[in-house]
């Protein structure tokens, strides 16, 4: 028990790290980049995760961090452009989310 909290723990970690990193990058490049679809790898390291309720959190993070990048990043497309790619970025999220969290269940059924 003590071993999964701790690889529980690193887990949360190295993905509070990339939802950083990811971030950081999203907003150094121009609007016009789609570099929201990397927030999809965070969401699937939770799959190692015995902590249920980290898929929804890190896909809520994802999200949020996706409409900052809009307002924090260079400007490079239209502004109805911009709000249609985040907006498909956000429900790209959610998307996974369901795949990832039909899986688990599959995987606890078991």
């Amino acid at each position: 028990m003590d071993n999964q909290k701790h690889a529980d723990h690193t887990l949360i970690a190295v993905i509070a790290a990339l939802l950083v990193l990811l971030f950081v990058l999203d907003v150094l490049t121009p609007l016009g980049i789609a570099t929201w679809a990397l927030y999809v790898v965070p969401l699937g390291l939770t799959i190692w995760s015995s902590i249920r309720s980290l898929l929804p959190i890190t896909a809520s993070a994802g999200s949020v961090l996706i409409l900052l990048g809009y307002f924090y990043s260079p400007s490079g497309v239209s502004f109805e452009y911009a709000v249609i790619n985040r907006s498909l970025g956000i429900v790209m999220l959610w998307v996974v989310v369901f795949f990832l969290w039909s899986k688990r269940d599959e995987k606890e059924d078991l």
